[in-house]
């Protein structure tokens, strides 16, 4: 009985842990298809990055790459490593040296025209790709933490390039999808492990605990320490008349 009652809380903490897992939000946040950046310096930017979504929950990317960048391409790639309906991504395109920006709606109230311009510059100054990603998201988080910005209107795009387009916001469907079918896994899960407890009722003896002849004994003795007599004198009989 104690072991089914524990079975409920169970199944919500692992339903929880599923639904934190499912709610993190950014798997990679700087992507580098032209190994211009070294391991170290990747992780370097990764950590800064992720720091600047926990601290402001707003997703800031950043992506070097040899193909053809285009609004599409910008937009599948922000989609492909995040789920927050807040953030940005900078495309630079080092082979036709251009650059490309995809911004959520949400980030729009953030970030305007005179932002976008800053985080570019910031990259542009630096010498090196990772000094210039690096300035990038020093003024981002500047940025943020200012709150200061420029209300982009909807119909206008602002990028040196094709740059910004529309994301349809799917996200929450998603996640809710997700947080119920986690649930679903964890009630299967732990109602599986319960049902393989078996109960045990008390006996009256031990004979259901053992096997049917598996105890045989073969040898016996007593041995005692003393040895103690007492007599005692039978009464005699008296027959005569």
């Amino acid at each position: 009985m104690i072991k089914r009652m524990l079975t409920i809380p169970l199944v919500f903490a692992f339903c929880a842990f599923l639904s934190t897992s499912v709610s993190a939000y950014t798997e990679q946040y700087v992507l580098d298809y032209s190994n211009s950046l070294s391991y170290s310096e990747i992780q370097e930017l990764e950590s800064i990055a992720g720091q600047i979504e926990y601290e402001y929950d707003c997703c800031v990317m950043f992506c070097i790459t040899t193909e053809d960048a285009s609004e599409s391409y910008a937009l599948n790639l922000y989609d492909t490593y995040t789920d927050n309906e807040n953030g940005l991504v900078l495309i630079h395109d080092i082979e036709d040296e251009m650059y490309y920006y995809y911004i959520t709606d949400d980030a729009k109230l953030q970030f305007g025209a005179d932002e976008i311009a800053k985080l570019q510059d910031a990259y542009d100054s630096n010498e090196s790709y990772f000094g210039g990603i690096e300035d990038y998201y020093e003024v981002a988080e500047y940025l943020l933490d200012s709150g200061e910005a420029v209300v982009l209107p909807d119909e206008e795009i602002y990028a040196t390039g094709d740059g910004l387009v529309d994301r349809t916001k799917n996200t929450a469907k998603v996640i809710v999808a997700c947080i119920v079918a986690g649930m679903i896994a964890g009630f299967i899960i732990i109602f599986a492990i319960a049902s393989k407890n078996k109960s045990v009722r008390m006996q009256k003896d031990a004979t259901v605990y053992t096997r049917p002849g598996s105890f045989v004994v073969t040898n016996s003795y007593d041995n005692f320490l003393y040895k103690k007599l007492d007599k005692t004198p039978k009464p005699k009989q008296n027959n005569k008349g």
